[in-house]
């Protein structure tokens, strides 16, 4: 690739950003392992051939450049999302000094994010990094690498300056050189400039644990030129490279799979940034480390790896000849949970590997929902990695470039092997200030939400001098009677907002955690207020100055206690009076004729509802009916009423009976008021006869009588006449069953007279006869209704 573009400048800030400041601020706010800028450089490997190739990815078409301004070279380069470009550098690029500065820093820019792999390849001593950007860098480092077993020993880590006049101290762990363990020196650099320092020395010389502290954000790289892992009994070295991410943005949670094919467990090293810093394996306590003191240890099998304090973790390879199995040492970052992303682009060399493998650890809540290449992972490739709350997969994949993607933060680790060689990297992580979080704030800490609406909470986060934090992504989480997931970074302010939808009543805790460090506030949803439900009862009609009931009802579906009250709208001059203003039942009483609007409101404490019903008054109020019969005996009856114009001063101009709410029957009164009469047929039961009137003014006065139309006669039948020989007053005794429902009238001989009881349709009675000889005894019958019956029995009596 050729050409050249100009160099952009740290110094200008992006556009909408008042200064360098507010642009770092910015920059910080989304520090992942993507970015636009990147300074980089390729530790010596075992041999100076080695070949050098950095893989760029974006999910964005770009282009951009390739630099090494301290050689003179240029590469352009273009991307295509979802594939992989090579670019191809010298091995002269690659440091090979000791202990001394070379201006061999990369420089690679961009139009575009994008992802960075570095490949420092030599046949059977190989390695890769994950390149990280300019903006995500520190000034503060303590270096993982790996010690010498007096095989090859090559441990080393380099420095490269993002910008000019940029000061580092170096505190080296152990004797390097002419540098003495535990004392600082110093080194200078410009832009561009890269510093090497490499251990020489015997067995178990290590500059891990070295702390590097620079004056400006530099890159700081970890490795070894060629390691035996783990001890140097293992055949055989690799090279090993990682560049180091800064102290700032170390985790406290970390989840792992072991290497795919290796028997016996893989080689990890944890790093301690502070002192006081404790170290579990699976809950068990296996370190307690001082700043830049480094545990190495063997695991076997998945795990959870915690810590009060931020740690760098690294897993090592072992040599092939740990267990046999086509392979080498490599040195891999393991990102902490903390600095997981939703989706990554990951490439393995185009060559040279026969079996690469992507391990990837997920929430346990998205196991089936993982993507490789656009196609889902089957959930049974997952194994749940203890009571971490993840679960880990290692999963062989082809030669070329890999898209994997998740609902929630995962962590994707890519690594190869061949004969006698290997190769291992992060596939990329998020580089917020994680290790600086203090404080982690949720507001408002309880809430009151309706069903079906969003509730929001807010989550600050500030380090241990309340100065806000930009850029940590904030996972939620709300448990209860809703379920919801989020993960959000914080903004320049520090601060995170979390939003979810309430679609149950009841009580959630919402929980804001970053890896360790958690709070929790709780939101009660209530249920949608429904409206009360409110009748007013059916339309009445009556007279004036007449107490009408009022039958109105409500109910609140959700429950809800309701209160009421009525009113009215009366025509002018009328007043009103309600007997219960606030009960469902009430009353009505008005001193004037018209029609008067009632109307019930109902509320619940939240909603209103309002119902109507008429009130229809007259004025004829010295309406009155006939005294119309209990009963009748006949299929019609004399109706009959007297109707005077009382307060109305238009008089009446119609009047009608009705039965049973049936066809008016026509009756004209005077128009002062009169007698009205008609003749009403009956059918046989109980009818409800009413007589309406009507002024001028369409006001309506009636009254109503119940009349009983019975025309069935009662049903006699003497039992049981006996004969009978008595002395001297013989006697006849007889039941008489009346079998009509309506009390009878029951006349013997013209002596005796006795009501049949209520209710009853049976009558004993007893009758004396004084004549001896055959005797006619006459039993009559009346109704209520005048229906009579009448029966004759003959009755011998022996003289």
């Amino acid at each position: 690739m050729t050409g050249c573009v100009e160099e952009s400048s740290r110094d200008q800030a992006p556009e909408g950003l008042a200064s360098k400041d507010d642009a770092r601020v910015h920059e910080l706010s989304k520090a992942t392992s993507r970015g636009r800028e990147f300074w980089l450089a390729f530790p010596g490997n075992y041999q100076a051939t080695a070949v050098l190739t950095l893989f760029i990815a974006s999910d964005t078409a770009t282009t951009g450049q390739v630099r090494v301004p301290g050689q003179g070279l240029s590469f352009d380069f273009s991307v295509t999302p979802g594939q992989v470009t090579a670019v191809a550098l010298p091995s002269s690029v690659a440091q090979v000094a000791v202990d001394g500065v070379e201006s061999k820093g990369i420089h690679v820019t961009a139009g575009a994010d994008i992802s960075v792999y570095g490949l420092n390849r030599l046949l059977q001593t190989t390695d890769a990094f994950l390149g990280l950007p300019t903006a995500s860098l520190g000034t503060d480092y303590v270096v993982q690498a790996y010690p010498n077993v007096n095989v090859v020993n090559g441990s080393q880590f380099s420095v490269v300056a993002t910008e000019d006049a940029t000061e580092v101290t170096i505190t080296p762990a152990s004797v390097v050189g002419n540098h003495a363990a535990g004392v600082p020196f110093h080194v200078a650099l410009n832009k561009g400039q890269a510093y090497q320092l490499r251990s020489t020395g015997a067995a178990p010389s290590d500059v891990s644990g070295t702390l590097v502290h620079a004056t400006r954000p530099v890159a700081v790289f970890g490795g070894h030129q060629c390691a035996n892992i783990p001890d140097g009994t293992t055949i055989a070295c690799d090279y090993l490279v990682e560049q180091l991410p800064p102290t700032s943005t170390w985790g406290r949670r970390f989840v792992t799979v072991p290497l795919a094919t290796r028997l016996g467990g893989d080689t990890f090293r944890f790093a301690a940034a502070r002192d006081g810093t404790q170290v579990s394996l699976n809950g068990a306590v296996v370190a307690q480390l001082q700043r830049g003191q480094v545990f190495q240890t063997n695991i076997q099998g998945s795990a959870s790896i915690t810590a009060n304090e931020p740690i760098l973790v690294t897993q090592y390879s072992n040599g092939s000849g740990f267990d046999g199995i086509p392979s080498d040492p490599f040195m891999m970052l393991v990102p902490p949970f903390e600095q997981f992303a939703a989706q990554y682009t990951v490439t393995t060399p185009s060559s040279g590997f026969r079996s690469n493998f992507a391990n990837i650890v997920v929430p346990n809540d998205v196991v089936a929902e993982v993507m490789l290449d656009g196609a889902l992972i089957p959930a049974s490739q997952f194994q749940a990695i203890g009571t971490s709350g993840f679960s880990g997969a290692q999963l062989p994949v082809a030669l070329g470039a890999h898209r994997l993607s998740a609902p929630q933060p995962f962590g994707v680790m890519l690594y190869g092997f061949d004969a006698y060689d290997s190769y291992g990297y992060p596939g990329g992580m998020a580089l917020a200030p994680v290790a600086e979080v203090s404080k982690l704030t949720l507001s408002p800490r309880e809430g009151v939400a309706v069903v079906g609406d969003l509730y929001c909470v807010t989550a600050t986060v500030q380090d241990a001098a309340d100065r806000p934090l930009a850029g940590v992504r904030v996972d939620f989480a709300s448990s209860g009677v809703n379920s919801a997931l989020a993960s959000v970074n914080t903004t320049a302010d520090g601060q995170a907002e979390f939003c979810f939808e309430g679609t149950a009543p009841g009580e959630d805790a919402v929980t804001a955690s970053i890896g360790s460090v958690t709070d929790q506030v709780r939101v009660t949803w209530t249920k949608p207020n429904a409206p009360p439900i409110v009748d007013a009862g059916p339309d009445l009609e009556g007279m004036a100055s007449q107490q009408l009931t009022l039958r109105g009802s409500a109910s609140d579906p959700d429950g809800d206690p309701l209160t009421y009250s009525w009113s009215y709208v009366a025509p002018p001059g009328v007043h009103c009076t309600f007997g219960s203003p606030s009960a469902p039942v009430s009353s009505i009483q008005c001193d004037g004729a018209g029609i008067v609007t009632v109307s019930l409101t109902v509320n619940d404490g939240t909603a209103t509802a309002t119902d109507t019903a008429q009130v229809v008054l007259g004025w004829a109020s010295e309406l009155t009916m006939c005294g119309l019969p209990r009963y009748t005996n006949g299929t019609s009856i004399k109706a009959c009423g007297w109707a005077t114009a009382g307060g109305s001063s238009t008089g009446i101009v119609s009047a009608y009976f009705t039965v049973d709410g049936g066809a008016p029957i026509p009756v004209m009164p005077d128009a002062g008021g009169g007698y009205v009469t008609t003749q009403l047929h009956l059918t046989e039961g109980t009818h409800v006869v009413r007589l309406s009137v009507v002024d001028a003014l369409g006001h309506v006065t009636w009254r109503e009588q119940t009349v009983s139309a019975d025309f069935t006669p009662p049903v006699l039948v003497i039992l049981s006449p006996t004969e009978q020989e008595t002395n001297p007053d013989p006697v006849v005794s007889m039941v008489i069953q009346e079998q009509d429902a309506s009390p009878a009238t029951v006349v013997t001989q013209g002596i005796v007279t006795e009501d049949v009881p209520a209710g009853s349709n049976v009558l004993r009675h007893t009758v004396n006869l004084v004549h001896r000889d055959w005797s006619l005894v006459h039993v009559r019958a009346t109704d209520a209704a005048g229906n009579t019956t009448e029966v004759v029995a003959r009755v011998y009596v022996a003289p």
